[in-house]
């Protein structure tokens, strides 16, 4: 029994482009309608006789003198094939955003498309959300400076009067008009009042941080930095007998601002010996190493010591402080974490009571 050949390539295609999902057409050398499959029809809701046989400027008598137009033309002279973008397709009903893929079949054009109709939607949504939020990051901006500025003047006008009223005290503590009775009480008005001084000062500080965080890098060598300090605290260094151990030799420079970088030394040299232990000599080591790829900087100290607690990071907040014995505000590690976490970096604290204190900075 004879069966008759069957041509597999035909079949095949006839049954991806029948199948296919996205529409597809098919025109001849003269931009006549030759075909289209169901997903044409059904995803833009048309009638297949209506346009078999119709060439495509009678169908869509726009794209006359169109770049588009000639680009099909180009496709079915030169044989290479082209993607278009974004191409709109309008029914009664609906727009449709189709990316198109041309290319010469036979002698004439075959057209595949794919609808981005919901993407190109959702991509305008996401533009507007962008914009949206972008209005919004500019305005809260605008309001962190306007908030930036008043604090400023607020706590540079405050510190007028308040330096009038220490000037005051201090007259009327040399007059010798004040009663044994009242010594008490003016001695803590005047306590307060220098309180308020120092802390109004401390605030200018944050906020001028605050207002030059981005400022410019450059190299910085270590033992540099370290020694300048060293030279501004040379006398509390020789009175406490401080010694100071320097190990530079894994990493001995840095890209940071110079100011930041030297605010961040000072406050942890200059806290290591304020709070020296009573009963030992000061000592501090400074040193840096590598670890994961990146610089570490660790000071330690065998100083006082806190209570880590549950929150070893408490030490790190606007004016707050852990031993109250001597003189400070609580300033000077807020303004190395703000400094430190703005650089995109961290500081990570470790210690313990009567044994000491060490500061890792992850740069």
């Amino acid at each position: 029994m004879s069966s008759k050949p069957m041509n597999v390539d035909n079949e095949l295609r006839g049954v991806f482009f029948d199948m296919a999902h996205s529409p597809f057409v098919i025109l001849d050398k003269n931009l006549i309608f030759v075909d289209m499959n169901k997903a044409a029809t059904t995803t833009l809701n048309i009638d297949k006789c209506d346009f078999i046989g119709k060439s495509l400027l009678d169908a869509f008598p726009h794209l006359k003198g169109t770049e588009r137009l000639k680009t099909y033309q180009k496709v079915i002279e030169t044989g290479e094939s082209i993607s278009l973008d974004e191409v709109s397709f309008y029914t009664e009903t609906k727009t449709f955003k189709f990316i198109i893929r041309a290319f010469k079949i036979g002698d004439g054009l075959g057209i595949t498309t794919l609808d981005v109709s919901s993407l190109m939607s959702s991509i305008e949504q996401l533009k507007a959300t962008q914009n949206s939020l972008e209005a919004v990051n500019e305005n809260l901006k605008s309001k962190n400076q306007e908030l930036e500025e008043f604090s400023y003047v607020a706590a540079h006008d405050l510190r007028a009067p308040l330096t009038n009223m220490q000037s005051l005290f201090t007259m009327l503590e040399s007059s010798n008009t004040i009663t044994e009775e009242a010594k008490p009480i003016f001695d803590k008005l005047k306590y307060v009042g220098k309180l308020m001084c120092d802390k109004l000062k401390a605030l200018n500080s944050v906020i001028a941080l605050k207002s030059n965080l981005g400022a410019k890098k450059e190299k910085i060598n270590f033992k540099e930095i370290v020694e300048k300090i060293k030279a501004i605290h040379s006398e509390k260094i020789i009175e406490s007998r401080t010694i100071i151990k320097e190990d530079f030799s894994a990493y001995p420079t840095i890209d940071y601002n110079p100011v930041q970088f030297e605010s961040i030394l000072h406050n942890l040299i200059s806290n290591a010996i304020k709070y020296k232990h009573a009963r030992r000599k000061p000592l501090i080591s400074i040193s840096t190493k590598i670890e994961e790829d990146k610089p570490v900087l660790i000071i330690k100290d065998n100083g006082l010591g806190f209570d880590t607690g549950n929150d070893p990071n408490k030490i790190f907040r606007l004016f707050k402080r852990m031993h109250t014995h001597v003189e400070g505000l609580g300033v000077g590690l807020y303004i190395i974490y703000t400094i430190i976490k703005n650089n995109g970096g961290d500081i990570i604290v470790e210690s313990e009571i009567n044994k000491g204190t060490q500061f890792k900075i992850y740069f």
